[in-house]
């Protein structure tokens, strides 16, 4: 039975990385997905990558002691992937709600089906548009490249880099922040001269009913602004997804 175990061993150990990933990245990682369909697909994806990753597995430990450092090291690699893919999903949540306050819809929140929790009405939009985008663009499967891509950084049974890990997760949080306000700039722009000018005009003609007429037109003005400049800040935010998913890739 010494080879059945050793064939356990490996699966156990790839399937502690591809699992990880798969939990947390963008598309296959959502709360909408069922966890049987998540589960399935890593153990598919495990044993389609096992015959070719079989030879860099480390060989199997003598106790069960001594093997749990060695699946815990994968699943921190694993969730360490995933995470940096799923911050540049925030960067829509920023995104939306920062559009919502400056058109004025602040207030009108639904339930966000990405985030699974109550958020702005622009942030699950953002948010499903940025689902749809990136299974249209193909780079869902990209993930799982990179999963299978990441072994030859980092070999099975090798703690990464701990500074190298911060720094990668740090550069995450900040671009999404980053880009979240630049897809959110033109309504943000746009808020500045408007409110700019309504000061002006309450300073002009005090008997003009300011906050009356300038919430609607601020609601229908954003929402134009919103969907011009949304083509070009969701394709900007798409490649910046493309290339945190690809660091880890090899091809």
């Amino acid at each position: 039975m010494d080879w059945l175990n050793q064939y356990a061993w490996i699966g156990t150990l790839l399937f502690a990385r591809l699992g990880a990933v798969l939990m947390v990245a963008p598309v296959w990682g959502e709360q909408a997905v069922p966890a049987t369909f998540r589960l399935a697909l890593a153990v598919m994806v495990t044993m389609v990558m096992a015959p070719g990753l079989a030879a860099a597995t480390p060989a199997m430990p003598g106790n069960a002691i001594a093997a749990i450092p060695l699946i815990i090291n994968e699943v921190i690699i694993g969730l360490i992937m995933g995470l940096g893919a799923r911050l540049m999903m925030s960067a829509l949540q920023v995104a939306g709600a920062t559009a919502g306050l400056a058109s004025g819809l602040a207030f009108a929140q639904q339930v966000d089906p990405i985030a699974s929790q109550p958020a702005a009405i622009f942030s699950g939009f953002f948010s499903l548009m940025g689902v749809l985008l990136i299974m249209s663009a193909g780079l869902h499967r990209v993930m799982i490249e990179a999963a299978a891509d990441s072994y030859a950084i980092f070999p099975p049974g090798a703690f990464p880099p701990i500074g190298d890990a911060t720094s990668f997760v740090i550069d995450a949080v900040s671009n999404s922040f980053r880009l979240g306000i630049q897809i959110a700039a033109p309504v943000l722009i746009f808020s500045l001269i408007f409110n700019i000018a309504l000061g002006l005009i309450s300073r002009l003609i005090p008997q003009v009913q300011v906050f009356m007429t300038a919430l609607p037109l601020s609601v229908m003005l954003g929402l134009a602004i919103i969907a011009l400049g949304m083509g070009g800040g969701m394709m900007m935010w798409l490649d910046a997804m493309e290339t945190q998913m690809r660091l880890f890739t090899v091809r």
